[in-house]
């Protein structure tokens, strides 16, 4: 097995190769945004099993993707995958146990909820103790975006994001809007643009709410999936990939202005659907978004081994 903080170009070029086979066998990326994106950059831990266990060569980087693969990010998070036919053969074990000898109190994902995913990690001796869902709506004319009240601050203004204006405001309203967030609260400066330089970021989907100059808000879209079909291919679904306020606006509609018009401007550019993620211990933003007309359609859990007393 190899360990290592930093991937060569062909190692790196393996996993996304083993990705790829591995989302297109379960239906699910194993890795979320975050380890996709450390597969380049990023501060992380690299683990990498070659075809018989052992750590992949020259030779076997030239031949085959690595068997497995799992990442510990600076987070704490643990991510991983091995090779369809390769299942069942201690690969699995062998990466959970070095993710978990470098952190044991690791957070370890198990992207899609996948039955045989929660089974591996539930046996291992991990417990649930998160759940991301997926919420789906879709647009069109059936279902047309809710109308919502006017934001109750007069000099509120609408604008489109531009990194060397904004970039510095935009870090400040994410991290006070998301201080209890694990993930999305503590990115950085390297973090967004590393974002803004990925093929699929448009700032015109990157929706920015003012009051005079002070940033207050914003509503991000992300529209990945349309990239990657290629020109002349149809509308696929969007994300709205974060959507928050300062906290010195919340309580006077500037969130679901900013959610309304992003709605909107993905219906009449005739995207066929939207979703987001949530956290599904949060009730007040369910319940909001059940209004909204989403829909839970996928699950995330993540699993820690119990603290030993």
């Amino acid at each position: 097995m190899i360990t290592t903080a930093a991937l060569s170009q062909s190692h790196g070029a393996a996993i996304q190769e083993l990705l790829e086979a591995v989302t297109a066998h379960d239906g699910v990326s194993p890795l979320d945004e975050a380890a996709r994106l450390a597969i380049t950059a990023g501060d992380a831990q690299h683990l990498l099993l070659g075809p018989d266990g052992d750590a992949p060569t020259e030779a076997d980087e030239a031949a085959v993707p690595p068997t497995g693969y799992a990442s510990v990010l600076a987070d704490g998070t643990v991510q991983g995958m091995v090779r369809p036919d390769q299942r069942r053969r201690g690969h699995g074990t062998a990466l959970l146990r070095a993710a978990l000898d470098l952190r044991p109190d690791a957070g370890v994902w198990a992207h899609g909820a996948l039955e045989g995913s929660l089974a591996f990690l539930t046996d291992a001796g991990l417990h649930e103790t998160r759940r991301l869902l997926t919420l789906h709506r879709p647009l069109g004319p059936a279902h047309p975006v809710p109308e919502v009240p006017a934001p109750t601050l007069e000099d509120l203004q609408l604008d489109t994001f531009v990194a060397d204006r904004d970039a510095d405001a935009w870090l400040e309203v994410n991290a006070a809007a998301f201080a209890d967030h694990p993930e999305q609260g503590a990115l950085t400066r390297e973090d967004l643009d590393q974002r803004l330089a990925e093929p699929w970021f448009d700032p015109e989907d990157l929706l920015v709410a003012r009051r005079g100059q002070d940033l207050v808000g914003f509503v991000w879209v992300k529209r990945e999936a349309e990239v990657e079909a290629g020109a002349g291919a149809g509308a696929a679904d969007a994300e709205i990939y974060v959507v928050a306020t300062s906290p010195a606006v919340q309580g006077h509609g500037v969130a679901g202005h900013l959610l309304a018009t992003s709605l909107t401007r993905l219906q009449e550019a005739g995207v066929p659907g939207v979703e987001l993620y949530v956290e599904a211990d949060n009730a007040p933003a369910l319940a909001l978004y059940e209004r909204w007309g989403f829909r839970v359609s996928g699950r995330d859990v993540q699993l820690r081994m119990a603290e030993k007393s």
